[in-house]
């Protein structure tokens, strides 16, 4: 069996209405029906008292009561009133001494008294005379008694316009309520929801529509917070995926130092005669290795804390000339350019806001790998725009460069052109990484790419002081 189809908010609304409104048109009807009836009825039976009245005033003053038949007779001739009858009695001797119409019976009794006749009497002031009038209910007199049909007409009329009025309120409420449901029914049902209702311009509307932003503002917030959390699991994925490549490239970087540093001692080891210049020679190695362990752990660290620091690092205001020039000191002293030159051009007042020990590895860093890896004979820092709030640099060197396909992947940890020439030139694989998160953690910007004229330029920014 079928369940029953609910009656729409409209329709629910509607008829309670219209019944309340004819209700109320009925009961008002009814009134001024009654009333009307009541008011005619009284006019008819004033005018019966009027006859006795002026028939009373004829015989208290010796008047012809002829002229007055006449005057009722050709007045209430065309009218409702054409019926009546009037008597008139001696009281003393009972004789009819005026009749108009059939006459009527004196010394009434209660039951000649019919509710179809309206009836009234008069008698005169010295009680010798005794009028009696009465109107019979005719068809005539019931029409006249009858509401008029112009009532009838504005009744019908105001019905259909209340109904009419009615049903446009009912509707123009039930639309509004068919779309908050129809809204339910497609919020519960779909994930992806476009609203293209327009509600009407009033209270009613005004809630729908608040309804209606209210979930809009709710789904876009879990649609947010759910983008939110796919970006964090993925932020939390990348870093771990970096975490086990850097925990493996570290295990693989740190055995092969670990793996030639045993090999040399387990050589020394197992042969007690082997010769003191051959021995030294194994145990030089075996330094050099070590040494390229200590740097490979510091690097380790550095960037390790780069990366991974919740922190803003310390700075402070720095001359970032003064530093460039101890360094070019430094690594000319030291010979660690082996044949480069290096030079720059660094304002005297360059102030900025950085960590000293940071920026001497990033300018470090970057000289370590042109002497290592560029072949070229000069190396160049310079300034290369002076901005509100940052200075921009220049550093480069004029070797040999990379192919275009390395450039995306110089800044990545342990990542190496040739991973037998690098290891061979003793790098770590993660000089430029540290010189990027430096320049990043500063709150600056790096790039790199292939000067035209040859070797690798890295421009970079850091904040003003």
């Amino acid at each position: 069996m079928g369940l029953k189809k609910p009656t729409s908010y409209q329709w629910r609304l509607f008829f309670p209405l219209v019944a309340l409104l004819w209700f109320t048109i009925a009961a008002m009807v009814t009134f001024q029906h009654k009333r009307e009836k009541t008011y005619r009825s009284e006019t008819i039976k004033q005018q019966l008292e009027f006859i006795n009245s002026r028939v009373v005033f004829a015989y208290e003053h010796n008047a012809d009561i002829t002229p007055f038949n006449r005057f009722i007779n050709d007045y209430f001739s065309h009218s409702v009133y054409k019926d009546v009858r009037v008597s008139v009695y001696n009281t003393k001797t009972d004789n009819l001494i005026f009749s108009f119409g059939d006459p009527i019976k004196h010394k009434k009794t209660e039951a000649d008294k019919r509710p179809n006749f309206y009836y009234s009497e008069q008698v005169s002031h010295d009680g010798n005379v005794i009028v009696y009038t009465a109107m019979p209910y005719t068809v005539s007199l019931a029409e006249a008694l009858a509401p008029d049909s112009t009532m009838w007409i504005t009744i019908i009329t105001l019905a259909i316009i209340v109904t009419i009025i009615a049903f446009g309120s009912t509707y123009y409420i039930g639309k509004t309520v068919k779309f908050l449901r129809d809204f339910a029914k497609q919020a519960a049902t779909e994930k992806d929801l476009t609203t293209t209702y327009k509600f009407p311009k009033d209270e009613l509307g005004d809630v729908s529509q608040q309804i209606i932003n209210l979930f809009n503002s709710k789904t876009k917030a879990i649609e947010d917070s759910e983008k939110e959390h796919k970006v964090a699991l993925a932020a939390i994925e990348e870093k771990s995926r970096m975490k086990r490549e850097l925990t493996n490239n570290i295990s693989h970087e740190i055995k092969t130092p670990v793996g030639i540093i045993k090999g040399y001692i387990d050589t020394i080891a197992d042969d007690p005669n082997m010769s003191d210049d051959t021995k030294n020679h194994f145990i030089t190695k075996t330094q050099e290795q070590i040494n390229r362990l200590c740097d490979l752990l510091n690097d380790i660290s550095t960037i390790t804390r780069l990366s991974e620091t919740t922190q803003a690092i310390p700075t402070e205001k720095l001359n970032f000339h003064d530093i460039v020039y101890t360094i070019a000191n430094d690594v000319k002293e030291s010979g660690m350019l082996k044949g480069m030159e290096f030079s720059f051009d660094i304002p005297l007042n360059c102030y900025i806001n950085g960590n000293n020990a940071l920026l001497n590895s990033t300018i470090l860093n970057l000289i370590k790998n042109s002497v290592a890896y560029s072949r070229g004979t000069q190396i160049r820092l310079f300034t290369l725009n002076d901005s509100f709030d940052s200075y921009t640099f220049r550093y480069y060197d004029n070797g040999t460069g990379v192919e275009e396909e390395h450039i995306p992947y110089l800044f990545d940890r342990f990542y190496r052109i040739d991973a037998g020439r690098s290891r061979k030139a003793g790098g770590t694989g993660l000089g430029l990484p540290i010189v990027k998160n430096t320049i990043l953690t500063h709150g600056g910007k790096i790039t790199v790419r292939n000067r035209p004229q040859g070797g690798l330029e890295f421009t970079f920014t850091l904040p003003k002081f």
